[in-house]
């Protein structure tokens, strides 16, 4: 029986190969990553303090370009953006693609309460 239990998991195996499956591994890749740290809200910021400071990371190239095809689909801009620009949401974190600067993405926490934030206002 574990004869017959190995075997057709071989089976699976070379069958998935076969069919052009890519072998998925977990892997730190380098990304192009700024952030800025500071109290208040977005829009109306100030120097963080003890009891508020919040953190918004805004993410570029492949890695923005792979979240942002990972979110899908695409929503309207209540915010406007450029023609052939796309937007995509998804609670508090926000993609967009626009021609002249590519891919792009933001987001935040409240770092007194790790509860997520969004890390753009538009």
């Amino acid at each position: 029986m574990k004869f017959l239990v190995g075997a057709l998991a071989m089976a699976g195996a070379f069958i998935a190969v076969a069919h052009g499956a890519q072998v998925w591994e977990w892997a730190l890749r380098p990304a192009e990553v700024k952030y800025a740290i500071y109290g208040g809200d977005l829009g109306d910021t100030y120097a963080p303090t003890p009891k508020n400071v919040r953190v918004a990371f805004y993410v570029r190239g492949r890695a923005a370009k792979e979240m942002f095809e990972a979110m899908g689909p695409d929503r309207k801009s209540e915010c406007g953006i450029e023609k052939g620009g796309r937007v995509r949401e998804k609670e508090h974190v926000a993609c967009r693609y626009r021609p002249s600067d590519g891919y792009e993405c933001d987001f935040g926490f409240d770092l007194r309460s790790g509860r997520s934030i969004g890390g753009s206002i538009c």
